[in-house]
């Protein structure tokens, strides 16, 4: 059986947010042909019963003048340089035939011993385009350096994909650029679990549901309560506000007064936050482009009112479908809004097309082309 070695940025289980999600879902649906080995720096909660084997590495921060100072991703350097031994000790002991790297710039620091084996590496996101549009929204010291990371990206990042013997992108205008930089790309979008469809309530609620210690996402929320909230609440008074998600509970203070809105903060379990729920929103303008929170609300059975440049990270399987709606100005984006909330009739006929869409998208259909290349990789590369 195939050995392949997982080195992600944290553990996987507990699958509680979208990082978390993608990556634990990849190991299992690999693991059902392969014999998968996860790695990663023993930071935050991780479940001892995890259903793929884990090994995590001894880890603590970095000084951070030693990663911005490299010509290396000072992200990959954080979670990395750290772990360089350990990981270079776990391949000699796992022999791994294929490492897949969970994040381009984690690859940016691979040792050589683990650049033995044929490297897959994820393209969460294209570095340099993400990092691009978080300079805009910065100021003083903290653009400088995005920055310098952005410059930085736009060398390591196609030399990476370059030496990669897979490269995977999850949205197909990553894999464009992609097709560019490498000679062999595999697009492996992000999946669903499919869940049984129930109609929204009639007076639910709007749910932000995020990663909030992920900038774009807490900007996002910001730009929204301030410019387009009041808007939606302006037309229908009664509206409700809902925000969820990883480290939420710290901007409860910060929204305690504004009318409408409750913060739940961080969650186990997302499903009854959804089950309360009307629609979702995903209003960010920077930052990555695939948000697994898109294809996870359509898969819960909730229409999402989201920003074009949100939309750009759509998997194909939902372009064309009346599964969601798209705006970008504050007027529009609260018009869309309120539309959903008062018409429960066209809501409901919104959601279930987006749910069935999205029950195409199932982990294991998601990724059958990846597994069906990193096999044909491993084959390459077994002794006769």
């Amino acid at each position: 059986m195939t050995r392949v070695l997982v080195v992600t940025v944290e553990p996987p289980w507990p699958a509680q947010h979208g990082g978390r999600i993608r990556t634990a879902r990849v190991a299992e649906a690999l693991g059902r042909d392969a014999e998968v080995l996860v790695t990663f720096p023993d930071h935050g909660d991780r479940q001892p019963d995890a259903p793929v084997a884990t090994s995590p590495l001894p880890w603590s921060p970095p000084p951070a003048v030693r990663t911005r100072a490299s010509g290396r991703p000072h992200l990959g350097g954080h979670y990395l340089a750290p772990v360089t031994d350990s990981l270079v000790g776990l391949c000699d002991k796992f022999r791994p035939e294929v490492v897949y790297w969970s994040h381009s710039y984690l690859a940016a620091w691979a040792p050589p011993a683990a650049r033995q084996a044929p490297q897959v590496v994820e393209f969460a996101n294209i570095e340099s385009r993400r990092l691009a549009t978080m300079v805009r929204s910065a100021h003083g010291w903290q653009r400088v350096a995005r920055r310098a990371e952005a410059a930085k990206a736009a060398f390591w990042e196609p030399r990476v994909a370059a030496r990669a013997a897979l490269c995977v992108a999850l949205s197909p205008p990553d894999l464009d650029v992609l097709r560019g930089w490498a000679s062999d790309v595999v697009l492996a979008p992000n999946g669903v679990d499919v869940w049984p469809y129930h109609p929204s309530p009639p007076d639910g609620y709007v749910l932000a549901l995020a990663s909030y210690d992920y900038e774009p996402n807490v900007r996002a929320l910001r730009t929204f309560l301030r410019e387009t909230w009041p808007l939606v609440r302006a037309a229908l008074p009664v509206a409700r506000l809902v925000v969820a998600g990883r480290r939420s509970d710290a901007l409860a203070q910060e929204f305690a007064d504004v009318p409408g809105v409750s913060v739940l903060g961080t969650l186990d379990d997302v499903t009854d936050a959804y089950a309360g729920a009307a629609l979702t929103v995903a209003p960010a303008t920077t930052g990555g482009g695939a948000q697994l929170k898109l294809t996870e609300s359509m898969s819960r059975g909730r229409c999402v009112v989201m920003s074009s440049f949100a939309a750009r990270g759509l998997p194909a399987a939902v372009h064309g479908a009346e599964s969601h709606r798209v705006a970008d100005d504050p007027h529009t984006f609260a018009g869309e809004v309120v539309d959903v909330l008062r018409d429960t009739s066209a809501r409901h006929v919104q959601e279930l097309a987006g749910w069935q869409r999205s029950a195409t998208l199932g982990w294991p259909e998601t990724v059958r082309e990846l597994a069906a290349a990193i096999s044909v990789l491993a084959e390459g590369t077994a002794t006769p």
